[in-house]
């Protein structure tokens, strides 16, 4: 997901300017941002896509900002810390996903029925039956599994995403995540994911999200991700993968909305995909900076502030 430029601006700005704002007896005219705003949105940046020149340029550009500021250095290499990356982007003229139903292939249309993940560190391929396992969720804080009694070795993992009402929602965030979901359904024998995105709370339809689905993704380079195939699948066709169980995606839907519990059971299909992807790697920059405090007694604790170029 990208943020939009808006957001990521202000967010900068606001990391950029932090000093300024809180050195003793300085107040802000108000226009002081602007000009930050007309320098990191003005075409000379590219986009500031990661790790690409115009990327560079705007983290220069930051860096100084915290010299001027009086910030000191705090990363690797001056105020810079150097992270390596993997891209990878999806090619889908060597690409397919299809569902195996008595013997049977029912090829699906990738942007229109699914979509194949290159997030973390996918499999390049997957022949396997499937299983619904409800939101997919483990959580021990809460005393929740949704695989719990289920036989899922070998198995692709479908679920609808969310979480259910009971699970407060930061551990339900927490556990939702690519990283957790993949390590938990690894460790349990599971060999890849199909995810269902809940039509009732998507802030993006699935017509506009899916012309997303050629761009790059990017993982950490010294990532430990487990191996695991990955796709999201269009809700609006999410039954052709439920049918013969007797359940449609309407029903879980409706159960989740009634805070209830979703069910679990076998899907009579299969799935059956490979996934071509092309592989790079680039090196993008954080921009760390510190502002000493004044209280002595605080020195060995800090108040970090994160933001995006």
């Amino acid at each position: 997901m990208r943020l939009s430029y808006s957001f990521a601006i202000v967010l900068i700005l606001f990391a950029a300017v932090v000093a300024q704002e809180t050195k003793p007896k300085t107040r802000s005219d108000g226009k002081s941002w602007w000009e930050h705003v007309k320098v990191l949105a003005d075409d000379n940046m590219e986009g500031r896509d990661t790790g690409s020149p115009g990327h560079k340029r705007a983290a220069a550009y930051v860096a100084d900002q915290m010299k001027k500021d009086g910030l000191k250095p705090a990363g690797t290499d001056g105020y810079f810390q150097p992270v390596n990356f993997v891209t990878r982007k999806i090619d889908e003229s060597q690409s397919s996903m299809s569902l195996v139903r008595d013997g049977k292939e029912e090829p699906l249309k990738l942007g229109e029925d699914a979509n194949l993940s290159v997030r973390g560190n996918p499999a390049p391929g997957v022949e396997a039956p499937m299983v619904f396992v409800g939101y997919g969720l483990r959580v021990p804080e809460a005393d929740y599994d949704d695989f719990a009694g289920l036989d899922l070795k070998g198995k692709v993992a479908v679920f609808m995403a969310g979480a259910p009402p009971q699970i407060p929602a930061a551990l339900a965030s927490h556990y939702q995540s690519g990283e957790e979901r993949v390590k938990t359904m690894k460790s349990l024998g599971l060999v890849g994911a199909i995810g269902i995105p809940n039509p009732k709370h998507m802030d993006i339809p699935w017509s506009r999200s899916t012309l997303a689905r050629l761009r790059p993704s990017m993982a950490l380079a010294d990532s430990d991700m487990p191996v695991m195939f990955g796709a999201g699948f269009n809700p609006a066709h999410a039954d052709k993968l439920f049918a013969g169980t007797g359940h449609t995606l309407d029903e879980l839907i409706s159960l989740n909305e009634a805070g209830k519990s979703l069910p679990s059971f076998n899907l009579p299909v299969s799935v059956k995909a490979k996934a071509k992807f092309e592989s790079s790697e680039v090196t993008s920059q954080n921009i760390v900076g510190l502002w000493p405090g004044s209280d002595s007694k605080l020195k060995s604790e800090y108040v970090v502030l994160s933001a995006h170029v």
